[in-house]
């Protein structure tokens, strides 16, 4: 019976014996295993410092027609840090750079150039990061693209009846593609014959004509300047035979019936008639270069080229789309909105709605932005809407 009970409990501590070895045995796995997990952290913790070039959006400045914004989004991963310098290069030269201080906690940057002058845009543009200290991958630092976005120049007609001292003047104070047709030294001929076979927004009669125009010529000039939408600005001289300018006059809105009523006018007048406008200068100072004159002249250059209505315009910004990759989605106004509202967009796919975003505004920037992420790749079409009507529709291919 001792026998029994001493053999039973042999067997007992043999058990807890075994426990023990197996608990032993699973904490030392744990062990191993929390190792290798730690091990595997530090891995992750001892990956290289990289920077790179996430995104590039490329827009139009909404205030000045002749300058545009390329902005660049940069990521850092793995806690680099110190002051890097970031370029804008187009055509091998380069346009703008700024300094950008990478901090440890800090993984998304953004640098905004505004561009203008001397830009090619049929060139490649390229946008580049200076290393860090410690980074050992720079492949990622550089990112080159071409822009579709341009810098708009108004094209502008000037048809000089004379050689004066009002034509240098013109053509140095314009930021414009212009061509101007003058007459000969010799013979006084003024061939505009590509002048009838151009659009342009302005055309500047720079004392012309030189004598009375027929009656088909000046309906054929109204027709192409109506046609084409172009505006007009007429500059007459004081001594500018009345006879040879009086059947202009209803072009700019004037009732003149002689010369008298003609030197009572302001020296800027201007009219406008739905979309078309003009401007009939009259001074014999306008070639003299004064502030005040050459202040009045841009003015009624900028009034001509802003548009009364507001039109909205939309563009994407990834230069890639990828699914599961957010959509980036901006725009503006031609006008600056005094009743600021957010827009709503339908995003269709197969000619079906499948969801509805919204425009959010922005009252610093001017612009509205929206993004969207879709998993299934395809053909994409945003109609934005304001106020129940489409004012734009941007088409977008998702792929894997």
């Amino acid at each position: 019976m001792i026998l029994f009970s001493f053999i039973n409990n042999r067997i007992i501590l043999n058990i807890i014996l075994l426990l023990l070895t197996i608990s032993c045995t699973n904490q030392e796995d744990n062990v191993e295993n929390i190792s290798t997990e730690n091990s595997s952290n530090e891995v992750i913790l001892d990956m290289p410092i990289d920077l790179s070039i996430k995104n590039i959006i490329i827009y139009p400045n909404q205030f000045d027609k002749n300058s545009i914004y390329i902005d660049a989004e940069i990521s850092s991963h793995e806690g680099g840090e110190g002051e890097v310098q970031i370029a804008l290069i187009n055509d091998d030269k380069l346009v703008a750079s700024n300094p950008i201080n990478i901090k440890p906690n800090k993984g998304i940057y953004s640098q905004s150039f505004l561009i203008s002058g001397d830009i090619n845009y049929d060139k490649i543009f390229e946008i580049s990061i200076s290393a860090l200290k410690g980074e050992e991958d720079i492949s990622n630092n550089r990112y080159s693209f071409k822009s579709s976005l341009k810098i708009e120049k108004p094209k502008i007609a000037i048809l000089s009846g004379q050689l004066n001292f009002n034509s240098p003047f013109i053509v140095n104070n314009i930021n414009a593609d212009y061509n101007h047709f003058f007459p000969y030294p010799l013979n006084g001929d003024l061939d505009i014959t590509d002048f009838w076979f151009n659009k342009y927004d302005i055309i500047v009669l720079d004392n012309f004509p030189i004598k009375p125009v027929s009656d088909k010529w000046l309906n054929l000039f109204l027709k192409k300047i109506f046609s084409e939408q172009s505006s007009l600005i007429m500059i007459s001289r004081f001594d500018q035979d009345f006879n040879e300018i009086k059947n202009f006059f209803p072009i700019f809105g004037l009732k003149i019936d002689n010369d008298n009523d003609l030197r009572g006018l302001n020296s800027f007048s201007r009219y406008s008639k739905e979309s078309f406008k003009s401007s009939f200068v009259f001074t014999n100072e306008f070639f003299d270069y004064s502030k005040n004159f050459l202040n009045q002249f841009n003015d009624t250059i900028e009034w001509i080229l802003f548009d009364n209505e507001i039109e909205y315009s939309f563009f994407i910004a990834n230069r890639e789309q990828k699914i599961d990759e957010s959509i980036f989605i901006y725009g503006y106004s031609n006008l600056v909105d005094s009743d600021i509202k957010n827009l709503n967009g339908e995003v269709l796919k197969n000619g079906k709605i499948i969801d509805n975003v919204k425009f959010l505004y922005n009252p610093i920037s001017g612009y509205y932005f929206t993004q969207y992420e879709s998993n299934e790749e395809g053909e994409y079409i945003f109609n934005i809407i304001d106020n129940n009507k489409l004012i734009d529709t941007i088409n977008i291919n998702l792929y894997d």
